[in-house]
């Protein structure tokens, strides 16, 4: 039996020319387990320290580490600096063991052998993209046409802000048919900013009915379900 969701994801991938990949969720975990809760909530205990008990309840109790950069930027600028600075060595450092998704490489070099233009988008500091792919399959990062990651000394540019991957459409010379695949709300956000459909990838169920909710056109658990190869299986 097909799943009509996978069928509509699949069919949104095969017809476009320009494909924009989030990495951390898609592609890779950069914080696997609950390693990603624990990295949020010891930047959310840095930015309290350093900008004042005030910026506590603006903080939450968000689970993304890099939303949380995000806010630290608008609502205490002056740590901004700092803060990214020490998501970067996190992230860097993580990415040197960091396993990739089921399917991450068969999806790659599917969309690849059939020439469509593939950019990585992501809110992650772009050095952890080769660190993670080249050491899996060396050169792998070279045959992407960009990586799109997060910028020093800014922090207004990352999703769900349209910047990173209206940065990647600006490298294709004609408007083709394009779609991202992300795994958050904030990409649903960044791709409908952008006038791009979004397929979300997420093997939880209900991130899957999130990501539905918030406007992601189709939804799978993983890239290795949009698979064409044959007997393909996790990477």
């Amino acid at each position: 039996m097909t799943n009509p969701q996978n069928d509509r994801a699949r069919a949104l991938v095969d017809g476009a020319d320009v494909l924009l990949v989030d990495f951390d969720g898609p592609l890779a975990r950069i914080f696997p387990g609950t390693t990603w809760l624990e990295v949020s909530a010891d930047l959310r205990r840095y930015a309290v320290e350093r900008a004042g008990a005030h910026l506590a309840p603006v903080l939450g109790d968000e689970p993304d580490h890099v939303q949380v950069l995000r806010m630290i930027g608008e609502h205490a600028p002056q740590v901004a600096g700092d803060a990214a600075d020490v998501v970067t060595r996190l992230e860097l450092e993580a990415a040197r063991t960091a396993p990739l998704q089921p399917g991450a490489l068969e999806f790659l070099d599917e969309a690849l052998a059939r020439s469509a233009r593939v950019f990585v988008v992501t809110n992650n500091d772009p050095g952890v993209v080769p660190a993670v792919l080249d050491r899996h399959v060396p050169g792998l990062t070279a045959r992407l046409h960009g990586v799109h990651g997060r910028t020093a000394g800014r922090t207004d540019d990352l999703k769900p802000a349209p910047d990173l991957l209206l940065r990647a459409l600006a490298q294709v010379p004609v408007q083709l048919p394009s779609v991202f695949l992300g795994d958050s709300v904030t990409d649903v956000l960044a791709g409908a900013a952008a006038g791009v459909p979004v397929v979300g990838v997420a093997q939880d169920a209900q991130r899957r009915a999130d990501l539905l909710a918030a406007g992601a056109r189709a939804v799978v658990a993983d890239l290795g379900e949009l698979l064409h190869i044959p007997g393909a299986g996790p990477a």
